[in-house]
């Protein structure tokens, strides 16, 4: 009898613990078909579209102006190159401040309503940067569009994370990530024609207002939420939870409060958000500096005594094509095999360790190789830019462009799956790093390449990716320890 009673006593705690309301809500939910885990495929991939529609328009207005730089610099009488990068710098820094804001509003008040209401402000501040009177006017208004903007770009993979499991995230994730890296390309592009059939520069921002202004409307009337928590307490009308999201409320101050300050917490305090940031500043912020400075070697006339092969008449921005079509080959690739990867290492995982319970490190071998290869683009531009014909520079964008976007996918998805339900502050920790390092690098850029030319400056981006390459393997290693000491946080 004495050993049987502490099974009864467990017994008795495990029947109260079913009681728990709590608890029948979370296993009720698990089977709930409002439960964006549980969506039918066809209302998931709606969402997603809707939000890489987003997270493609608002990349795509960030370098929409670089190609217009000459003429800017005409119609406001600048003269010097630190001025002609701030509109494209200013608009890269806002999507990197809008997160601090956006990711705890959308763990507060749901996704939904963070999407719709910033993507008409930022279509109205278009509109604005279109009608600026000076040069001043046109750098705040960017600021202000690319605070705006920034929740297509960087809340996307936590709206992944909501509705698709972890081996099913890769296909999505390709497919969302396509917009941040070839958004910008897609800008440099449209804008070389655009700007050269309207013979101005602000009709690139008027085509940016009427894009945003018809994706938002799109998306005010298909958008879902996809929120977990946020849903949970309007299903059950939970009064605590609904009272914490009230707007304005005591408790949603005291939440906003809390969250506000815990992107910036988990960059300084958990190793995997720091290495990841950096990692992906560095690839994102190289994508940008190439962008802005793809002038310097292919633009109509010669700039600091560099090479230029002289394209023009539009054609300036088919310069684009080499990392944009890089990024469009990483989208299949990772559409492809990133899945695969993950099922690969979960079945190798099993084999060693006996365990077949997925951790995000299974993300880390995919990640690897992108990494490995990201130099070799960068080594192949150094010394073909200027020396060779214009195809092999470009063969070496394509190259940086394919790899990059394989680790630019790969890290968003690792955070997602290491963070949960708060991926959205852990992202916004990354992708204020990466807006941050890449304004520098857009203002930095010229300067760059007038001091060192096109081999060494690109050199020295290319021996910084090389000392980033051991940050897997590391993981690989040390991840599930340093998972454990990360800031914990909870409503």
């Amino acid at each position: 009898m004495m050993m049987q009673q502490p099974v009864i006593e467990n017994t008795k705690s495990d029947e109260q613990e079913i009681d728990n309301p709590d608890v029948q809500q979370s296993i009720a939910w698990d089977d709930d078909p409002s439960n964006p885990l549980k969506w039918p495929s066809g209302k998931k991939w709606s969402n997603i579209i809707l939000i890489s529609m987003q997270g493609m328009v608002s990349p795509i207005a960030s370098t929409i102006l670089a190609i217009a730089a000459l003429e800017i610099a005409e119609d406001f009488s600048l003269h010097d190159h630190y001025t002609l990068a701030l509109p494209v710098g200013l608009y890269v820094l806002g999507l990197g401040l809008g997160p601090l804001v956006l990711a705890p509003c959308s763990e507060i008040y749901g996704r939904r309503i963070v999407y719709i209401l910033r993507f008409l402000l930022f279509s109205v501040l278009n509109a604005g940067c279109a009608l600026s009177p000076n040069i001043t006017a046109l750098c705040i208004l960017r600021l202000l569009s690319g605070m705006m903007g920034s929740a297509g770009p960087s809340l996307g993979a936590s709206s992944i994370g909501d509705m698709f499991t972890r081996a099913e995230r890769g296909r999505a994730q390709a497919l969302y990530a396509f917009g941040p890296t070839c958004g910008p390309v897609l800008g440099g592009i449209l804008g070389g024609f655009i700007a050269d059939r309207t013979g101005g520069w602000r009709w690139l921002m008027w085509v940016m207002a009427i894009a945003s202004g018809v994706v938002f409307l799109l998306c005010a009337l298909f958008l879902q939420e996809t929120y977990g928590p946020y849903l949970r307490s309007q299903r059950w009308r939970n009064p605590e939870a609904i009272a914490q999201r009230r707007p304005f409320s005591p408790e949603a101050r005291k939440l906003f409060k809390r969250s506000i300050g815990l992107p910036i917490r988990l960059l300084f305090t958990s190793p995997i958000c720091t290495f990841m940031s950096i990692y992906l500043s560095l690839i994102y912020g190289i994508l940008y500096l190439h962008l802005i400075t793809i002038l310097l070697l292919f633009g109509p006339s010669s700039v600091y005594n560099l090479h230029s092969y002289q394209w023009t008449h539009g054609t300036t921005g088919l310069a684009y094509l080499g990392a944009g079509l890089g990024s469009l080959v990483g989208t299949v690739i990772c559409g492809k095999f990133m899945n695969q990867s993950y099922t690969s290492a979960l079945r190798k995982q099993e084999r060693k360790t006996g365990s077949a319970v997925p951790t995000p490190e299974l993300r880390l071998p995919f990640m690897q190789i992108g990494m490995s290869v990201v130099p070799i683009g960068l080594i192949i531009f150094a010394w073909s830019a200027g020396r060779t014909h214009w195809i092999v520079p470009l063969l070496g964008a394509f190259i940086f462009g394919a790899e990059m976007f394989m680790g630019y996918v790969c890290i968003h998805t690792y955070l997602v799956d290491c963070f949960g339900e708060i991926a959205a502050s852990a992202l916004a920790a990354a992708i204020v790093t990466r807006c941050f390092i890449t304004c520098a690098f857009c203002v930095m850029g010229f300067q760059l390449y007038s001091k060192l030319g096109y081999a060494w400056g690109t050199m020295l981006l290319a021996f910084l990716c090389i000392a980033m390459i051991p940050i897997p393997i590391l993981l690989q290693f040390y991840g599930p320890m340093l998972r454990e000491r990360r800031p914990k946080h909870s409503w």
